[in-house]
């Protein structure tokens, strides 16, 4: 009895060992096709489009290099999670067809309840993913640029580097270091302060006796040799400078300070100037608004 058992036993094993062999002799060739083929358009599909970036995005439609380089990382960043998705589904639908052509036939009959799910319950994907598509076409700001971003369902707002967009999250690091991951659906407004030129935009106020021709003349000065500087000649597009008097502030007369950067270069311009622009300040006797000169100490 147990001897037929044992017969019955390597009997069914032997049948499924045949059908095991059979079935991989029709499917797993193609298996291992469907694979390998995934496998390399997704390599080189990335490679493709970025090649394809690199040599149509023209130089002259942006205003420096590192707009242009921006650019190119955002689309290669965008096009290789694309490729990567489509991939991953195309070569999914392949292989349940392989395994069990009827599991795909379920999977395209099921497709209209898949769509009725998406509408109720994934309605803030699709919104995150139609407004990363909008943010990325419309270059409205690329990895590596700075950014504020304002939310229409949180308060407050969000400032710091891009550091990769995809098609549903934008991410960034702050200052402090940082990382947030945005969802693009929610971004009420954004705020790009790298895009093109950066402005050096300065209120000062001297104080009330203060001959305003000769501060005029400090200030441009100061600018010029900043502008003139090997460090910042290449960064400065129009050298920090007087560009009108304000009206009278508190204790004080308050002048319009202007000039324009090349991207995210304002903040160590605007530093380097007030330096150099304290210094002069000082040689020239020249007082901010409510400063005592050094007789007014004295007394």
């Amino acid at each position: 009895m147990f001897i037929d058992f044992l017969n019955r036993v390597g009997h069914k094993v032997e049948t499924l060992g045949g059908s095991l062999v059979q079935w991989l002799s029709i499917h797993g060739l193609n298996i291992i096709v469907i694979l390998i083929a995934a496998w390399v358009v997704r390599r080189f599909g990335v490679r493709l489009f970025r090649s394809l970036f690199k040599h149509t995005l023209r130089p002259d439609l942006y205003s420096t290099k590192a707009d242009r380089e921006k650019r190119i990382k955002t689309l290669n960043s965008m096009s290789s999670a694309f490729v990567k998705v489509t991939v991953y589904v195309v070569a999914g639908f392949l292989l349940i067809g392989e395994i069990n052509p009827g599991y795909t036939t379920a999977l395209f009959a099921s497709a209209g309840l898949v769509t009725v799910a998406l509408g109720f319950g994934a309605q803030s994907l699709i919104r995150d993913i139609v407004s990363g598509v909008f943010i990325i076409t419309e270059n409205q700001y690329r990895i590596g640029d700075e950014v504020e971003l304002k939310a229409t369902v949180w308060s407050g707002k969000v400032e710091g580097i891009v550091e990769d967009i995809n098609l549903r999250t934008t991410i960034m690091r702050d200052l402090d270091g940082n990382v947030h991951h945005v969802p693009n659906g929610s971004i009420g407004y954004s705020t790009n302060r790298t895009l093109g030129f950066n402005r050096i935009n300065e209120d000062i106020a001297v104080a009330l006796n203060s001959d305003i021709e000769r501060l005029e003349h400090i200030i441009n000065h100061v600018g010029q040799q900043l502008a003139s500087d090997v460090e910042f000649k290449n960064k400065i597009l129009d050298p920090p400078h007087l560009e009108r008097i304000i009206g009278f502030g508190d204790g004080g007369i308050v002048v319009k300070v202007l000039g324009k950067t090349t991207p995210a270069d304002q903040r160590k311009i605007r530093s380097e100037f007030y330096k150099r622009l304290f210094k002069d300040f000082r040689k020239n006797d020249i007082l901010l608004a409510n400063q005592k000169s050094p007789e007014e100490k004295e007394d």
